[in-house]
């Protein structure tokens, strides 16, 4: 099978994540191709392991030229599926099929958002011609039918990583903090874009000093176009002893294994966050706001492994944190079922099989 993936930014979060473990997965025995508009992270590492790149331009979802440009390589090519991710993709991808009929299309969507009327008329002329639509996470499914999908034509596939059944943990990063060994350490993986949610988190931290005697840090993994603007409003609330921004940072696992809780501030367009699957191998319990796919993780398929809360209740998700902080035999419960609930709902084989099976 020929497949190409298709994506606009090829960065470096979930979703180019999702892109490559799934290239990774069938290139042994498939015939994978990566396209793309804006190069980075994910086309740097598959042009490094010989996948074969196309860079196109797409301005919009309803681009003829980069429909007809798509159609060309799919032909010349050969392409069997191609496997869009997020909207515009989608709709290219489809558009091509005027030009190149035998090509499927099967779309991802990443996404947790309401349209408005022009796009649900989009969808409901557009993806009847999906071969078939992947959502990530149940609501993202329920939105999708309420923006004038066919549910027929979707599943839900959960995003997924490898089990990882000898978690080593360290202390690596409470060294480099400075920090003392019976500090509890909160970690959260994320861009400082609006929907993470990180100025939501400052007040939250604020509230939970208040709150407990445990000595606890926070440290953030990240950089976005809100790094100065979260770093002045920390040292507006005196929190520059507590929080640690420690910039972009590769090593993440380190990082988890690290830490003693995990943390999930999203505002919105939260779909399956693959940080808290992640932090979920490494064993740590997850404090979320009630956003996406965050319930699905934490405490779906009657399997708790943390707390949930709305985000903006800063009173909320704090006592959740302090909750977590003083109960010990808590942490280490939610510690196993993370790892338990991996193993049984979000592990990576599972994801790659289900999406073959889709194309």
């Amino acid at each position: 099978m020929r497949i190409l993936y298709l994506i606009n930014y090829a960065g470096k979060a979930g979703t180019e994540k999702y892109v490559q473990n799934l290239v990774e997965a069938f290139k042994e025995k498939d015939e994978c191709h990566l396209c793309y508009n804006i190069a980075g992270e994910l086309s740097e590492n598959l042009g490094k392991q010989g996948i074969p790149l196309f860079q196109l331009e797409m301005k919009n979802p309803f681009d003829l030229t980069a429909a007809k440009k798509l159609a060309t390589y799919c032909k010349d090519h050969q392409i069997d599926v191609i496997h869009a991710q997020y909207p515009r993709e989608n709709y290219i991808a489809l558009l091509s099929k005027m030009f190149y009929s035998k090509v499927k299309v099967v779309y991802t969507c990443h996404l947790t958002l309401p349209t408005n009327k022009a796009w649900f008329y989009a969808n409901k002329l557009m993806t009847p011609k999906n071969h078939h639509i992947i959502s990530v996470c149940k609501e993202g499914r329920d939105i999708m039918v309420s923006n004038g999908v066919d549910p027929k034509k979707i599943s839900v596939i959960y995003n997924g990583v490898i089990p990882n059944d000898n978690c080593i943990k360290n202390t690596q990063l409470k060294a480099e903090l400075g920090l003392a060994y019976d500090t509890k350490l909160l970690t959260i993986l994320a861009r400082y874009a609006p929907m993470k949610g990180l100025d939501f988190l400052v007040d939250v931290i604020s509230e939970l000093r208040q709150l407990t005697d445990i000595p606890f840090a926070v440290a953030i993994a990240g950089d976005g176009e809100l790094y100065d603007a979260i770093a002045d409003r920390i040292r507006s609330a005196g929190l520059g002893d507590t929080i640690f921004q420690l910039g972009y940072r590769t090593d993440s696992n380190t990082i988890l294994n690290g830490s003693d809780i995990y943390l999930n501030t999203s505002r919105d367009q939260e779909a399956l966050s693959f940080a808290i699957l992640e932090a979920m191998n490494a064993g740590l319990p997850v404090v979320a706001t009630n956003v996406g796919g965050n319930a699905d993780l934490v405490l779906g398929h009657d399997m708790t492994c943390g707390a949930i809360t709305e985000f903006g209740d800063v009173e909320g998700f704090a006592n959740a944190l302090r909750d977590l902080l003083e109960d010990g035999k808590k942490r280490a419960a939610y510690s196993e079922t993370a790892r338990e609930k991996i193993r049984r709902v979000f592990d990576l084989n599972t994801l790659i099989e289900d999406v073959y099976k889709t194309y």
